[in-house]
C-alpha cells in the first residue's frame, strides 16, 4: 500500500495530467486512504512546527514585556503561567483542522461538482471528490511550513484545475471556472459578512451613549 501511495504522490507532483487520467478508475476509497495518510503526516508535522513557532513567539513576547518596566515585568510573570494553555490551544487548533479536513473534503468535492455540472461536466461526483483528494498532495507537502504554505495552496488549485479537466473531460477554460467561481463567491460572501458585522458593531457603539 505504501509503495502505491509513494508512486501516486510522485505522480501527482511530477506528472499530474497523466496521473489524473490514470486515477479515473480508482475508487473513492482508494483516493480517500491516500488522502488520509497524507493528512495524518501533515498533521503530525504541523503540530511540531506550529507548537515550536508559537511557543517561540509567546516566550519572545514575554521576554520583551519583562524589559518594559515594573508593570511589564509583573504582566510577563503572569503570562508565563499560560505557556501550557498556549501550547494546548495550538495543538487543539491543528487537531480541529485535521477533523474538519477528514470530513470536509467530501463537502468541498460536492461543492466543486455543482459547478462541474454547471459548466458541462458529467462524469459523476465521485470523480470530482477523488480529484479534490488527490489535488491536496502539494498542500500536504508544503502546507505545514510557515510562509511556504502559500505555494502549497496555489499548487493545490493548479492541480485541482488540471484534475477536473482530466477526470471530467472538459476543456481547460471550463475547469478553471469550476474552481475559480466558487472561490469568488466565497470571497464575496466573506466581504458582505464583514460589512454586515461592521455595520452591526457601529450601530451598537452608536447606542452606547444613550444607554442608561
Amino acid at each position: 500500500m505504501m509503495n502505491e501511495i509513494v508512486e501516486k504522490f510522485k505522480g501527482f507532483l511530477m506528472a499530474p495530467s497523466e496521473s489524473f487520467r490514470k486515477s479515473r478508475g480508482d475508487s473513492v476509497g482508494v483516493a480517500y486512504r491516500y488522502y488520509v495518510v497524507l493528512l495524518i503526516a501533515y498533521t503530525i508535522l504541523s503540530v511540531i512546527v506550529a507548537t515550536a513557532v508559537g511557543m517561540y513567539a509567546f516566550n519572545g513576547m514575554i521576554a520583551q514585556l519583562a524589559q518594559t518596566g515594573v508593570v511589564g515585568a509583573a504582566l510577563s510573570g503572569a503570562l508565563a503561567n499560560l505557556g501550557s494553555f498556549v501550547a494546548a490551544a495550538i495543538i487543539f487548533s491543528v487537531y480541529l483542522f485535521f477533523v474538519i479536513s477528514l470530513l470536509g473534503v467530501f463537502i468541498s468535492g460536492l461543492v466543486f461538482h455543482v459547478f462541474v455540472l454547471l459548466f458541462g461536466g458529467g462524469k459523476g461526483p465521485e470523480q470530482t471528490i477523488k480529484t479534490t483528494m488527490y489535488a491536496s498532495t502539494p498542500f500536504f507537502l508544503l502546507g505545514w511550513i510557515p510562509y511556504v504554505s502559500i505555494i502549497g495552496v496555489i499548487w493545490y488549485l493548479v492541480l485541482l484545475i488540471i484534475g477536473i479537466r482530466e477526470t471530467q473531460e472538459i476543456d481547460l477554460g471550463k475547469a478553471l471556472l469550476v474552481v475559480i467561481v466558487p472561490i469568488i463567491l466565497i470571497l464575496i460572501l466573506a466581504i458582505l459578512g464583514g460589512i454586515v458585522i461592521a455595520g452591526l458593531m457601529q450601530g451598537i457603539l452608536s447606542m452606547i451613549p444613550f444607554v442608561g
